[in-house]
């Protein structure tokens, strides 16, 4: 019997030292591996037209609007859109896709950009069926770096369909569903779809960027990785509008 108790004793002292060696392993693993985006650690983004597969013309100018403020927010330099919408008619390249696909080297150094952000718009549509309107947008996202390597790639679908409130008569449910049917259907809600597409897509889900060198997010994101702060590549006058458009 003690000796059945001695073995019992010595085999649990085991298991409680391998689940402590463990723990402390575990503990002291470190941080995790970097990115490829975290290792570049772009500073400045560079926003081409955008490419439209949809049948609105008005698309790609909704989504011009919403990319900056998001990007800024999030602490990188965003070349101004009009601005770069005027030098790439200078240089001749009118369409959206004539711009997609230039070599993303020559786009970097034309602008002095770290990095380039090419959006496709492949579905941006309202579709009424039954008394009922349902809004969709699908956009493509790809950052570039200035050597033509793509290190980060996101896709965003969503659907919007109005809701109403039950009103507990039948007839009245019908017509306040088929009067927003028809509100949202002359008007789909376009702009917050895209506004809560690219919160999704840079800042949450899994596809999130890391804060750039202009968010006071920066240093402390960067010190998990025991790494200095950026280095700062953007001139003065890039400094004063981190997200003007």
């Amino acid at each position: 019997m003690l000796q059945l108790y001695s073995r019992l004793t010595r085999v649990s002292l085991i298991v409680l030292g391998a689940v402590f060696f463990y723990g402390c392993a575990s503990t002291n693993s470190g941080p995790r591996a970097m990115t490829e985006f975290e290792q570049l650690r772009p500073t400045s983004i560079l926003v081409v037209p955008v490419v439209n597969k949809s049948v609105d013309v008005e698309a790609p100018t909704y989504m011009l609007t919403t990319l900056p403020m998001v990007l800024g927010n999030r602490g990188y330099y965003v070349f101004p859109i009009n601005t770069v919408k005027t030098i790439l008619d200078h240089e001749g390249f009118y369409e959206p896709a004539e711009v997609h696909a230039q070599p993303p080297e020559s786009l970097a150094a034309m602008f002095g950009a770290d990095c380039i952000l090419y959006v496709t718009i492949h579905e941006w549509t309202s579709q009424y069926i039954l008394l009922a309107t349902t809004t969709i947008v699908d956009f493509e996202y790809r950052l570039v770096n200035s050597d033509g390597h793509q290190f980060w790639h996101a896709r965003k679908k969503l659907h919007y369909s109005p809701q109403n409130n039950d009103t507990g008569n039948p007839l009245a449910n019908l017509v306040g569903a088929a009067i927003s049917a028809a509100l949202e259907r002359a008007k789909p809600n376009y702009l917050p779809l895209t506004r809560q597409a690219n919160g999704e897509v840079f800042l949450y889900n899994g596809t999130a960027i890391p804060p750039g060198p202009y968010s006071p997010k920066h240093q402390a994101y960067y010190s998990q990785f025991d790494v200095a702060p950026a280095t700062d590549k953007t001139t003065e006058e890039q400094k004063t509008a981190p997200a003007a458009q």
